[in-house]
């Protein structure tokens, strides 16, 4: 590949597709150039591009502010990062090629290289600092840190991303050579027993897990059933874990499920239910995989001295943040749910309860009550939720969307004012909570988007950062890292159903904050970040 890159080239350079980085050419999102019909690319710009390095002046055309450039080229309909943010992209995806981040996908991720641009904006090189995600996930933010030689600690709701999450922290003390040997004694004893017509597995289907529709046909629920004998035999807690977790990340690929993004029926996405598939096979490729990231991982994590660590707590940050020490934590990076109604803990509802994590719906429910925010369905048809900040733009929004589709009741705008006003309340928790941690001067990173909530437009980004302030935070810088047009498929969806009177977008915000320089007294008898 020479210095003068065509659309192909360019576009696997930088690993997009070319019809992608067409669209973002034309809107002047990246740095390149007509020629006739063809666009042509400088590697050496879009390096700079990628690293943060270009600002988008110096390529963005002459555009207004509603998007659309002289030349009457209008935004594509594509959602795309913004280069020019201090921060590198946001998505998820860009982990699936990095070791450990990729062993689970995780649809309400962020990228790691987000995480390691926040770390290097605090690290001094000093002295390990102590870093705290209250939404761990999977544990993007608390890997990080240790690679960096940080210590961290998380919380985290979700059983299976708890799962997920401890599994991965843990891993530099893994037993690498025992891990391969177990994977090769699971694919041996398990695939004999799947060949053997007499083998009966000793596990049953989770009684209380009901599904729409079939979760695995009959032939890869055998599999299944046989695979977690195997596990279930396993004494070793970190070898269990890391086939619970491994089963966990692949199980939706042989099931009759898929996520278009959410978590739904095959056939529902038009497409065929998988009646057979070789789930030795699928896991042993996922247990290869996991056993060369431990190896790199604990390569990087053992060169530190002292080694970092990590603690996951898999409680509810609102109810666990009492086990850190006030003013100890000097990074705060983390993604709350956002304001749109996404059913995190149902979304992995079969993983909890095929992994045993959970026996009875009432389980979810109770996690559901404690989440960020709950959920629409949770407090839809209780009594008004008031809100209890002091906020008049906030105030008068809700207003409006009581007052939308009233007919509907509880489905219309009283339904999701509650909902809002719910989630509003817990932000400000939130704010009030963390402000209490922060070290004097610790810097705090929030990637929050807008919401559309029957129609009504919510800047959630800008009025979360006028909570923090009101708190007694700096509002350092509002970072937009993410950003897609929104169509009318988004807008008058049945959830968000409503009249905009002007073009709407959805983005996503790196909301940098700063705590006040003066001391907040810590307990003596505690140590740091723990």
């Amino acid at each position: 590949m020479g210095e003068v890159l065509n659309l192909s080239e360019a576009a696997a350079f930088i690993r997009v597709s070319a019809k992608t980085l067409g669209d973002l050419a034309r809107a002047g999102k990246v740095p390149g150039q007509k020629v006739g019909r063809e666009w042509r690319f400088s590697r050496s710009a879009l390096e700079r591009w990628l690293s943060g390095g270009t600002s988008s002046a110096a390529y963005a055309g002459n555009t207004d502010p509603g998007g659309v450039r002289a030349s009457g080229v209008r935004e594509p309909d594509v959602q795309y990062a913004l280069p020019f943010a201090g921060f590198r992209d946001t998505a998820f995806t860009e982990n699936r090629d990095r070791a450990l981040h990729r062993w689970v996908p995780w649809i309400a991720g962020y990228s790691c290289a987000f995480v390691d641009d926040a770390i290097r904006k605090v690290a001094d090189g000093r002295r390990p600092l102590t870093i705290l995600d209250p939404f761990a996930g999977v544990g993007t933010t608390l890997i990080e840190s240790l690679k960096h030689g940080h210590n961290a600690v998380g919380f985290e709701i979700n059983p299976y991303a708890a799962l997920a999450c401890r599994t991965k922290v843990g891993a530099a003390d893994y037993d690498v050579a025992g891990l391969r040997a177990k994977a090769a004694e699971y694919a041996r004893e398990v695939s004999a027993r799947i060949r053997s017509g007499s083998a009966v597995p000793v596990s049953a289907p989770p009684p209380g897990f009901v599904s729409r529709a079939p979760f695995f046909s009959p032939a890869v629920e055998r599999q299944v059933l046989l695979t977690l004998d195997f596990i279930r035999a396993e004494t070793e807690g970190w070898m269990s874990d890391v086939f619970r977790t491994a089963l966990g990340s692949v199980m939706v690929s042989f099931s009759n499920y898929s996520y278009e993004p959410s978590l739904g029926t095959r056939a529902g996405a038009n497409k065929p239910n998988i009646l057979d598939a070789d789930v030795v096979a699928v896991l042993r490729r996922k247990l290869d995989e996991m056993c060369e990231d431990i190896r790199i991982f604990a390569e990087q994590v053992n060169g530190f001295e002292p080694r970092p660590t990590a603690a996951l707590h898999p409680v509810s940050y609102f109810d666990g943040a009492g086990r850190i020490a006030p003013g100890s934590v000097d990074l705060l990076v983390t993604s709350p749910p956002y304001l749109n109604n996404y059913h995190y803990i149902r979304n992995t509802r079969p993983h909890m309860f095929w992994l045993d994590m959970i026996a009875a719906p009432s389980e979810l429910k109770a996690m559901e009550q404690k989440s960020f925010g709950q959920f629409w369905q949770t407090v839809r048809s209780g009594p008004e939720i008031p809100l209890v900040v002091d906020h008049p733009e906030l105030r008068a929004l809700l207003a409006t969307l009581r007052r939308r589709n009233r007919e509907k009741g509880p489905y219309g705008g009283e339904g999701w004012a509650n909902y809002a006003a719910a989630y509003f309340n817990d932000c400000d928790r939130f704010c009030e909570t963390t402000l209490r941690l922060m070290a004097p001067g610790g810097t705090v990173v929030v990637v929050i988007g807008n919401n559309i909530l029957q129609g009504v437009e919510f800047a959630t980004d800008r009025f979360l950062a006028e909570l923090a302030q009101a708190r007694g935070f700096e509002v350092v810088e509002m970072h937009e890292v993410r950003r897609k047009r929104t169509g009318n498929s988004i807008v008058n969806s049945s959830v968000r159903v409503g009249t905009v009177q002007r073009k709407t977008r959805l983005y996503e915000t790196a909301v940098e904050l700063r705590a006040p320089a003066f001391t907040i007294r810590a307990e003596s008898n505690r140590p740091r970040g723990v």
